[in-house]
C-alpha cells in the first residue's frame, strides 16, 4: 500500500519546489504527467508506477525500486538512476540525455525510442 495518493504528492509540489519524497512507497501511484523535477526520490519505491509523460529533469532516484513503472515520453534529461532498480520498467520514448546510468539494473526494461541512450 503505497504512503501517499497522486492527490498527495501534488498537493507536495504546489508547496515546494524539488519536493523530498525519499524512502517514501508511491508504488503503483499514477504520477503521469506531474511536475518531478529536482525532487528527491532516493531509495523510493515507484515500483508499477505510472510516470508517462512525468517531467523528472535532474530528479533523484539514486538506489529506487522502479521495477515495472513506465516512464513512457517521460522527460528524464540529467535524472540521477544510479544503482536504481529499473528491471522491466517501460522507457519507449523517454528522454534520458544526460542522465547518470551507473549500476542502474536495466534488465528486461523496454527502451524502444529512448532518446540519448546507448546500449
Amino acid at each position: 500500500m503505497p504512503d501517499l495518493t497522486r492527490q498527495e504528492v501534488i498537493k507536495i509540489l504546489a508547496v515546494t519546489d524539488g519536493a523530498r519524497l525519499g524512502g517514501v512507497d508511491l508504488s503503483g501511484v499514477d504520477l503521469s504527467g506531474l511536475n518531478l523535477s529536482r525532487a528527491d526520490l532516493i531509495r523510493a519505491n515507484l515500483q508499477g508506477a505510472n510516470l508517462t509523460f512525468a517531467y523528472l529533469r535532474r530528479a533523484h532516484l539514486e538506489w529506487a525500486n522502479l521495477e515495472g513503472a513506465d516512464f513512457s515520453n517521460a522527460n528524464m534529461k540529467e535524472v540521477d538512476l544510479k544503482a536504481a532498480n529499473m528491471r522491466h520498467a517501460i522507457l519507449t520514448g523517454a528522454n534520458l540525455t544526460d542522465a547518470n546510468l551507473f549500476r542502474t539494473d536495466l534488465e528486461g526494461a523496454i527502451l524502444t525510442g529512448v532518446i540519448g541512450f546507448e546500449r
